[in-house]
């Protein structure tokens, strides 16, 4: 799915009237696949209609339902409405005790307020408007057009009131605010509609779909040998943390990589061998039960022989694993190296580590991406995308910057949106094992972009399997193991059936 910003909608839009297309043509178009979706529906339809062709959207909508015999009630903001449909405009109603009343009985609302041209803080009558709209009803089902009014359409951040749709139709091309978080939580489900517009020039994000994720990954010839598949070194794990390395361990094993050795203190070894007995083990010395710089000439030999490596999990963040971090960055260009959890804690406190070796994937939650950036928290989730394509084109990595549609960008400008996922995997552990699956992609062969993007797409979709048997909550990180190959069996199946 290519997903635009509202400049390039824009652009977009131009190009198709250059071409001969009437804006008439395409508001009409746009109404018509708005009115199809409410037309599934039933019940009495309030259409909330603003300035600018959004609202004309919702006219036309408006207007193709009334036509079809629909009961329908066009509320307007600052519009003068055109269509022959009962309406009742928002300057008259500044109590909107009328609003209240259409609400009473209404059981589909649209909402066309707004669109892609919204930038100021959704308040005032608009903004109580909108939150009359969102009044809790189990009987109503909520409509946007284009965008949720409320959601940034070039960021998704909101910013006062925001609709709270169910579904959200994107005419012509999914807009960024309907797919990052938190403006895809106002969005719902994203039906595009197809309004025979031009190509984009330039598509700001990317949002994978099953067919595209099959066909990234490596084939698996019968004639293979575990040499075949590569080797992932993992280099972490503490006495206060013996469970990550053996989850980072057993997720590269369960996507397909042929032998993972796991570089850890030698006084967590039994502890990491009882949970993953597949994995061979680099044991190195410790100080506080943490990795030192004594381990370096070891795990300097070690890369030699790896496919890939991941960097991070369970390190701990001592003087003594910073140091080792440090030293080993000279190091990792000799094989694909990924840094997650405490290795990118360290990196935080190395100044400069972009200038000594380009990472190929970063793999930060928004409290690393916090300390890697000196950004708060909430400035990094008001503007994912942003602020996750700004540092991957100045660290030179793919960063995957984790959460709730979690983002992957790279140095080059591109980026792409997972959609798998759900809540279920808040909870330690799981980016653990995260690492380990596109560590696994990086030692069989996989670039860092189409490793970080598949790994997560699968991870993710591990993690929706384990929630439709266990619910939203109560996931164990390992619950995700068993189900990572079974993602990968239903995506290359399908890819084999319909491609």
């Amino acid at each position: 799915m290519k997903v635009v910003t509202s400049e390039e909608m824009l652009s977009i839009e131009q190009r198709a009237i250059a071409s001969g297309v009437p804006l008439g043509t395409l508001i009409e178009r746009a109404g018509r696949a708005l009115s199809d979706v409410v037309a599934k529906s039933e019940g009495p339809v309030l259409i909330l209609a603003g300035p600018g062709n959004n609202g004309a959207d919702g006219e036309t909508a408006a207007r193709l339902l009334a036509e079809s015999g629909r009961d329908v009630t066009l509320y307007t903001f600052r519009r003068q409405p055109a269509a022959q449909v009962r309406t009742v405009q928002a300057e008259n109603d500044p109590e909107l005790a009328m609003l209240a009343r259409i609400l009473d009985s209404a059981a589909v609302i649209v909402d066309a307020l707004l669109g892609t041209g919204q930038s100021r803080p959704v308040e005032g009558l608009l903004g109580g408007i909108v939150e009359a709209a969102n009044a809790p009803s189990a009987t109503r089902a909520r409509v946007a057009a284009d965008v949720p009014t409320g959601v940034n359409a070039d960021t998704g951040a909101i910013s006062g009131a925001a609709f709270r749709a169910d579904i959200t139709v994107a005419m012509g091309y999914a807009k960024v605010g309907d797919m990052v978080w938190p403006g895809a939580g106002y969005a719902g489900r994203v039906i595009v509609a197809d309004l025979q517009l031009p190509a984009p020039d330039h598509v700001a994000l990317l949002a994978p779909e099953p067919a595209d994720i099959a066909r990234l990954l490596p084939g698996r010839p019968r004639n293979s040998n575990k040499g075949t598949f590569g080797r992932t070194l993992v280099i972490g794990g503490s006495e206060r943390f013996p469970g990550a390395p053996a989850l980072t361990s057993l997720g590269a094993l369960r996507i397909g990589t042929g032998l993972v050795q796991a570089a850890v203190p030698a006084s967590i070894v039994p502890s990491v061998a009882s949970h993953a007995m597949e994995v061979t083990f680099l044991p190195l010395p410790g100080e506080d039960g943490a990795l030192t710089t004594d381990g370096l000439p070891a795990l300097v030999d070690a890369l030699a022989g790896a496919g890939a490596v991941a960097v991070g999990p369970g390190l701990s963040l001592t003087s003594a694993t910073v140091s080792l971090v440090r030293d080993l960055l000279p190091h990792l260009s000799v094989r694909p190296a990924l840094v997650d959890a405490d290795g990118l804690n360290a990196l935080a406190r190395i100044e400069g580590w972009w200038r000594q070796m380009r990472l190929p994937v970063l793999t930060p939650h928004p409290g690393e991406m916090s300390r890697l950036t000196g950004l708060s928290i909430e400035a990094i989730q008001s503007d994912r995308l942003g602020v996750a394509t700004k540092f991957a084109a100045e660290w030179g990595s793919v960063v995957v910057l984790k959460g709730a549609g979690s983002i992957v960008a790279a140095s080059d400008g591109r980026a792409a949106v997972i959609t798998t996922g759900g809540p279920n995997l808040a909870t330690a552990g799981t980016g653990d094992v995260l690492s380990g699956i596109i560590g696994g992609l990086l030692a069989q062969g996989m670039d860092p972009w189409d490793a970080a993007v598949a790994g997560t797409y699968i991870h993710g979709a591990a993690g929706d399997r384990v929630a439709g048997a266990l619910g939203s909550a109560g996931t164990l990180a390992g619950d995700l193991l068993p189900e990572i190959p079974v993602v990968r069996r239903n995506l290359q199946e399908r890819e084999r059936t319909t491609g």
